[in-house]
Order: C-alpha cells, then structure tokens, then sequence
C-alpha cells in the first residue's frame, strides 16, 4: 500500500523543521547519503529534507538514496519521486554506486528490524548488516565525510537485568550469544565496532521503541499489530502474559533527536535514542489504543510469568544534551491512529 503524506505528517514536519531549522542550515547546498530512506526511521528524515529545501532561500540539500529496487521504493512513496533533489539508486547491499562521489554527510539507516522477517534468516540478517555497513563506511571514507550518524539498537545491549531500571551507554551488557534470536543485536553491535575501527568520524545512535505515521501497520511491532487488530477485528489478543515494560518516543521526536546528534554530536560517542517516560507493560499499552479506538476487547493469550518481568528501557541523559522528546504517548497514538485511518479512507 502506498504511504501518504497525510495532514498529521504534514504537522510533524513542521515541528521538525521548527525544532532544527538552525542545525539543518548546516545542510544547504550538501550531499548527504540516507540509507534507508524507505523505511520507517529514513522516511521522516526524507520528508524534513524535501520541506527543508522548499522553505530556505540556500542551496538545497541532495539526497543520496540506495534503495534494493526502485520499483518498490516508487510504489510505497509514489511522492518522493520526481524531487530534483531526491537521488535514487539500486543496492543489493554489496555492489554500491551511487550518482555522486562527493558526500559530505552519511546517515546508515538500513537494516532488517522487524523480528517477524529477520528470525526467518538469522545467518543472512548478521551478513547483511555487516557487509552493508562495511560497503557505506568504505564510500564515507573514500569521500572524506564530515560525519557519520550510524542507527544501532537498543538490542545491542542484550536482555534488560531486572535490577537495572533503565539501559545507560556504559552498561556491560551483550545479547546473549546462545540464543538465535540475538542475531540482530549482536550484528548492531559488531557494526559499531566497524564504525569505530573504521576512522569515519561517526556518532553511534541506538535505538529504542517507537510510534509514527509511517510504521508499516502490517508489521510485528506492538503498537501496528494492536492498531490493525483493533481496527479489523475490534480485538486484540496478546501474544504472552502482557507483562513486558517498554517506552515509546514518537516519529517527530525521534527525527528531531537524529538531525541533532549527527549535526552535533561527539564523533566516537554512543547515544541512546528513545523515550524514558512513561514506562507501560505491553496489556498497559493494548489498553491505551483499544480506549482511542473503542469497543475493543483484549485477550491476553498467555500466562502470567513466574519471574522478573522483562523490561526494554532507555537512560537518555546524555542524548538529553541535545533534545528532550515532547509528544506524550497518547498523543503518539492518537495522531498514528488518526494517520491510519486517513490513509485508509
């Protein structure tokens, strides 16, 4: 299904564009390179840049923008294309030539996230992320960036220890290597290591839980899945006992806080991206979306778990430096829901 740039997400860009447009200067007349710029995360990035272009007098802002097929890539955003500024090349994720060797920025968005589609091929996931990872630090370097934004995740720390009330940078962890299922975070974590090893001048972001527009409602992530459910069936059953703890920052918010770190942040330094409050356990969350869409029945379909509860919660601090998230969860939701059901109409 096509996405569309629905009056929510026209909203958004306009806070986005408000919250940066001093940092975004430092983007006329550049050529920045955004690997995927078809996905959730990359798409907003896009957006802020084709309304960034038409609201300066400067010289616009190339977008650089690898895509594994245009045909795909035309058919989901049928708007981004026919942008002058808006560059777009195929990619397999190996063989990379792009339409221009000069680059002055790089942000490496690319990467399988949705667990439904990277549990199925655990082995191709870690190469993928990996080799791709490899192929673009090689062309910053090639092309002398000033910097690099690199999207890690959150899963690079492993699983949250109960005693641990919320994830900091400096926390020891790791995913645990027995377990198939880590096959992303670990693969997240060994590419921060490529960055570092790599002389890119690069700020690692990871990344945590969040709500937007353009999340696919077909996915496994919980706030879509709940919201399609809802939508479609009036119920929506979970999956487990409901009990998990997670925090979500809204699309806004997170493009905000990306355009600030790569702009601004310490080359070398790990940010965790994300939202600290409110905390909500998974039934929590279910609850919220089935009062905004109404006459909604929740069924919690497994049984309550005899341990510690698992918890996915980021210490933002340090990425407080540069930009606190201001759109409260309701509000996250409400203004997802409403963008579904414009685009559905």
């Amino acid at each position: 299904m096509p996405m569309q740039r629905t009056p929510i997400v026209e909203e958004d860009i306009r806070f986005i564009l408000a919250a940066c447009r001093n940092d975004l200067q430092a983007l006329s007349g550049k050529i920045l390179l955004l690997t995927g710029g078809s996905g959730f995360v990359g798409s907003y990035l896009v957006e802020s840049i084709i309304a960034f272009n038409l609201s300066h007098d400067g010289a616009p802002c190339r977008l650089l923008l690898p895509t594994r097929s245009l045909a795909a890539a035309r058919e989901k955003w049928p708007h981004f294309f026919g942008v002058p500024e808006l560059l777009w090349f195929e990619w397999d994720g190996l063989r990379f030539e792009p339409p221009s060797d000069a680059c002055d920025y790089v942000i490496h968005a690319a990467s399988p996230a949705d667990p439904a589609s990277y549990l199925q091929a655990p082995m191709q996931t870690m190469e993928d992320i990996a080799n791709g990872t490899s192929v673009v630090l090689r062309y910053a370097r090639r092309a002398g960036v000033r910097a690099l934004l690199y999207l890690s995740s959150g899963a690079a720390y492993g699983r949250q220890a109960p005693e641990v009330d919320a994830l900091a940078e400096n926390e020891p962890g790791a995913p645990d290597l027995a377990d198939l299922s880590s096959c992303y975070g670990e693969a997240k974590r060994y590419a921060e290591l490529l960055c570092r090893a790599s002389g890119v001048p690069t700020v690692i972001a990871r990344l945590f839980a969040f709500v937007g527009p353009y999340q696919d409602i077909d996915g496994s992530f919980a706030i879509p899945d709940f919201i399609r459910q809802a939508m479609r069936d009036k119920t929506i059953r979970i999956h487990g006992d409901g009990s998990a703890i997670r925090t979500y920052c809204y699309a806004s918010d997170l493009t905000i806080g990306l355009w600030k770190l790569l702009l601004n942040g310490k080359p070398g330094e790990l940010y965790n991206v994300g939202s600290d409050a409110p905390c909500v356990s998974i039934r929590e969350l279910a609850e919220l979306i089935a009062a905004q869409i109404g006459n909604v029945e929740i069924v919690v379909e497994g049984k309550t778990g005899a341990g510690p509860r698992s918890r996915y919660i980021p210490n933002t601090d340090k990425f407080k430096q540069f930009y606190s998230a201001r759109i409260s969860l309701v509000e996250g939701l409400r203004k997802t829901l409403a963008s579904y059901q414009h685009s559905l109409v």
